[in-house]
């Protein structure tokens, strides 16, 4: 009796998980816009970082953004796991709840087929932003973003928005500046600054047409009020459960173990780009790219040539983007990265997936700006993540000394740790150093190809005035501790701390073989002189140094009680920076320390 009782309670436990599993799945089978790409600035990634360092899920492919289907079924499985704490799996379920609505934003009208669907919808944002201190002034936001959604079946989302923005943006204290004879230039102190030192960003394109006169131009930089427009771009597909993805994309994208990363980060402009990506297996993965670059501002003749005495080019690039990631243990991951920003030409041999960018380049001859890099990825048990990543630039083993503190070897490295705070209950605490040596991200302008007005092209790391890569400009370093809490209901708050240190010498100096901190000045040397010539690295001391501690408070709230909406965001910052410069013998005049304050405001109804 004992043993059919016994059988009987196992039966009916495999059948009611059995029919969990199938309502699991048949749920996520009716969720619309599946195959939709979730953005970089959804919180949702933070908290799946939260329980990836906690144990509750494998190490998390590190080509982001994800799409919906992955994110909910990462989103299930970590639901699931038995380690997971009641308040845990309540805020994972509402993620969960939120990300299986075909969409959050306002809906005007929708309907379905036998195999489609269409969402017709509108997004919108406004926030106020304002400086306290130097020179400090307001920024001002207002956008709307009409989109149009859908499903072709089981496999393939696509999603179109574009709509206005009335902008009046006031950069940060860095944007622009350049040192040059010596002084420290800040371009845009006239107008005022309204955000911390070097965290100025913004989503609109970059042409603009002012409101008070009507005339557009390529100056995101503007004193009176001005209308941009936002857009964006996808038509994604999914296959074999997921082991094939490929679209076409208009996205900001984060390829590393850190947002911030060093070989394309989620500070980058987006650009359109080709991707697919492979997970044959579960501990193999395949990410491809190829994107289009550009930068309006540098069409015009002689760009920046009355700061650096030479016309920088035209930046008319593609850029293609491998990466191989293999975890042979579930606690280490191996990533292996190839990129390569090239002129724009029809130049098959870089289109070809699978084939790392340096092989093909043998064979094309050497008129691109090629990078690589290695990252590892270790989860310690009951502790958190390690990872370091190292960037390749250019190297040479040529000359005998010091190989990492010789100019000539371009490269960044990374060191982070994250964890969870044993002390702070839903907090994950990420901890990294990152270091951009002189000259990397750099490259002289081609003046090999034609771009049929016989100017050079701009051939460094960068698109639209932004790095592709680590957000500092070369010849840098900062010290990161970001802690990011999830302890109450639908709120989520960070603070992000930051030393920053950065130096660079006098662009009119006569002596040409000075360390550089500058995206646009190469290691430059006269015909026949040896590029090995320029003197060691001495961080902080080789030139003029400006350092930055900075604090900002981030709060992001999701605001239920609405009759129209699953949720809007309201969300702000309040923050605090002290620049300070370091002269050293640079004959730079160092400028009067800088304090400087931030506080924004604004709400949010995601698309």
């Amino acid at each position: 009796m004992s043993a059919l009782k016994t059988m009987a309670s196992t039966l009916a436990i495999l059948v009611l998980l059995c029919t969990n599993i199938y309502a699991q799945e048949s749920s996520f089978e009716e969720v619309r816009l599946k195959n939709k790409i979730v953005p970089l600035t959804s919180n949702v990634y933070k908290l799946l970082e939260y329980h990836e360092v906690a144990g509750h899920t494998p190490i998390l492919p590190l080509a982001k953004p994800y799409s919906k289907i992955f994110i909910l079924k990462t989103l299930k499985s970590i639901a699931d796991n038995d380690r997971v704490t009641e308040r845990e799996r309540e805020l994972v379920n509402r993620y969960i709840s939120d990300f299986s609505r075909e969409s959050n934003g306002l809906q005007v009208a929708s309907g379905s087929a036998k195999n489609t669907f269409g969402l017709i919808g509108m997004g919108t944002s406004a926030e106020v932003r304002s400086g306290v201190g130097d020179n400090s002034t307001a920024t001002l936001i207002l956008s709307a973003e009409p989109y149009l959604s859908g499903d072709i079946g089981n496999s393939l989302t696509f999603h179109a928005s574009l709509g206005p923005s009335i902008e009046k943006l006031a950069p940060d204290l860095f944007y622009g500046s350049y040192t040059k004879d010596k002084q420290v230039h800040f371009p845009h102190e006239a107008t005022g600054f309204s955000y911390l030192p070097y965290k100025f960003n913004f989503e609109s394109m970059n042409i603009r047409t002012t409101v008070e006169n009507k005339s557009p131009g390529y100056a995101e930089i503007t004193e009176k009020i001005a209308v941009s427009f936002l857009y964006s771009t996808e038509l994604n597909a999914s296959l074999f459960d997921g082991a094939l993805q490929f679209g076409i994309n208009n996205q900001r994208r984060a390829w590393g173990n850190d947002f911030d990363n060093l070989t394309l980060s989620a500070s980058a402009r987006k650009f359109p780009a080709f991707e697919f990506k492979l997970a044959p297996l579960r501990w193999l993965r395949y990410s491809y790219l190829l994107g289009s670059l550009h930068s309006g501002k540098s069409l015009s003749g002689g760009y920046k040539s009355e700061i650096y005495g030479y016309d920088v080019g035209a930046l008319q690039n593609n850029f293609t983007l491998h990466m191989l990631e293999v975890e042979p243990w579930e606690w280490f991951l191996l990533t292996a990265t190839a990129g390569n920003v090239w002129v724009k030409r029809f130049e098959i041999n870089y289109m070809i997936p699978f084939v790392f960018s340096h092989l093909s380049e043998l064979e094309s001859g050497d008129y691109d700006n090629l990078t690589m890099s290695i990252d590892l990825t270790f989860k310690v048990p009951n502790f958190g993540k390690i990872w370091f990543s190292f960037f390749n630039d250019e190297f040479s083993f040529i000359e005998k000394g010091n190989l990492l503190k010789m100019p000539r070897n371009r490269y960044a490295w990374q060191l982070g740790l994250v964890n969870r705070m044993p002390f702070i209950p839903h907090t994950l605490s990420s901890f990294k150093y990152s270091r951009v040596t002189p000259f990397a991200y750099t490259h002289y302008p081609e003046t090999r190809m034609s771009n049929f007005n016989n100017r050079p092209y701009d051939m460094t790391y960068s698109n639209d005035g932004f790095n592709l890569g680590f957000y500092l400009p070369p010849n840098s370093g900062e010290f990161n501790w970001t802690l990011t809490s999830f302890a109450v209901n639908n709120l989520t708050l960070s603070m992000e701390n930051r030393f920053i240190m950065h130096g660079t010498n006098d662009l009119a100096s006569e002596e040409l073989k000075l360390i550089y901190g500058d995206i646009y000045r190469h290691q430059y040397t006269n015909p026949g002189e040896d590029i090995h010539q320029y003197p060691l690295l001495d961080f902080t001391k080789d030139g003029i140094y400006d350092f930055t501690l900075s604090s900002e408070i981030r709060f992001d709230y999701r605001i239920r009680k609405s009759p129209y909406l699953d949720y809007y965001r309201l969300f702000g910052t309040i923050g605090a920076a002290r620049t300070w410069w370091k002269e050293n013998s640079s004959g730079v005049v160092a400028p009067t320390p800088r304090n400087f304050a931030t506080v924004s405001i604004g709400i949010a109804i995601d698309i």
